[in-house]
């Protein structure tokens, strides 16, 4: 029995009710096309292409890796070799590092001015240092995986590892390749080892620059009589936490500056010693290739305001300042940001800083001493 509409609904009335309800489902198809398109135009290339490559590839490749990928690239698009990104999982390794303690071999590595891989510096007595690694050597092979034109990051979490673990290394020197087989080990960094020269004389050796440094260097100074003279050793010194370079060399200077930059997005920045007491002792530096970043700020900042004699080779000329960013899953970007000058307006980056005396290696030490009588008997 056919349905019984009310009396009032008619049949013209009914198909425009029909009418209605399709072009009201034809709207609502074209808000959600719009909407679409909206959040596609949106999104950046990058986004577009790895929605694309994700959505496409029946591999299914992790977002993640497309991701670091993509940020990798940019970095590498920019010429900065000194600008790196840390996935999550080797920005905690990083982080361990400037707090001064990790599993691994004991080498920081950096990108060469050819973009390879070469350590910058070899930590005192890690497995590294036992298997007589040294720095500038090129890293070109982990477990027999080639990274020479990997990242630094991604070179940092194949050398990291469990305590006890064993992995094999392949470098060259001076165009000669050798192998290492070196067990990881729990690395205490110890940046600060002291050692007496003579009576009232004493050798301080930086290898790095962490987060307690300075302290370090301070309790130093505060233990060993050194009336006679302080040998600060920043050989094969890489350079580390700007901070602490600051409060270094503020250790040996009155107030005044001891480095500045300006940031492209910035006011200058001038940073600065406050120290009213500085310790008054003859101070020699000693520098060669092997001193870069805030190292290199040290023994500028130093030799500017006629605090220390510097002893030894041109350093490295690494004077760029970086920033360290935290990103929205835990990961970090590391950028060059400015370049920085010593307290005489100088910059030394690709430049270096040159010695006030040049001296090779074996006798610099003897060198340093030796100047440190001169200063003592000039001060009397």
């Amino acid at each position: 029995m056919p349905e019984k509409r009310p009396p009032f609904f008619s049949e013209f009335q009914e198909r425009v009710l029909i009418a209605g309800v399709s072009i009201l489902a034809v709207l609502a198809a074209f808000e959600v096309g719009q909407l679409y398109n909206q959040h596609k135009h949106s999104q950046s290339l990058v986004d577009q292409a790895i929605t694309r490559v994700t959505s496409g590839d029946p591999r299914s490749p992790q977002v993640g890796v497309l991701n670091q990928a993509a940020i990798e690239a940019i970095l590498k698009a920019t010429g900065d070799r000194w600008s790196n990104y840390f996935p999550i999982t080797t920005a905690s390794a990083f982080d361990q590092s400037l707090e001064g303690q990790y599993s691994g071999v004991g080498i920081w590595l950096r990108k060469s001015e050819s973009g390879l891989l070469e350590v910058s510096s070899v930590q005192p007595k890690s497995p590294a240092a036992n298997a007589k690694v040294q720095v500038l050597d090129r890293l070109t092979n982990v477990d027999g995986v080639d990274v020479s034109g990997d990242s630094v990051s991604n070179a940092i979490a194949s050398l990291r590892g469990v305590a006890g673990s064993s992995v094999t290394l392949d470098f060259v020197r001076n165009k000669i390749r050798y192998r290492v087989l070196v067990t990881r080990s729990n690395v205490l960094t110890g940046d600060v080892t002291a050692v007496a020269l003579g009576k009232n004389i004493i050798d301080i050796q930086l290898s790095a620059i962490s987060m307690h440094t300075a302290d370090d260097v301070a309790q130093v100074l505060a233990k060993y009589p050194h009336s006679k003279g302080v040998v600060l050793d920043l050989r094969d010194n890489p350079g580390g936490i700007l901070s602490q370079a600051v409060l270094i060399a503020s250790l040996f200077l009155p107030k005044g500056t001891v480095v500045s930059y300006d940031p492209k997005d910035g006011a200058e920045q001038i940073l600065q010693s406050t120290n009213l007491s500085p310790d008054p002792a003859p101070l020699v530096v000693l520098i060669n290739k092997g001193t870069a970043s805030s190292a290199e700020i040290i023994a500028g900042a130093l030799q500017d305001r006629n605090r220390a004699v510097i002893i030894g080779s041109r350093s490295y000329g690494k004077g760029t300042v970086q920033e360290i960013t935290t990103l929205s899953d835990g990961s970090q970007l590391e950028i060059t940001v400015a370049n920085y000058k010593l307290p005489s307006g100088r910059t030394i980056d690709r430049k270096g800083i040159t010695p006030d005396l040049e001296a090779s290696d074996p006798g610099e030490i003897a060198k340093a001493v030796s100047i440190l009588g001169g200063l003592t008997a000039g001060s009397k």
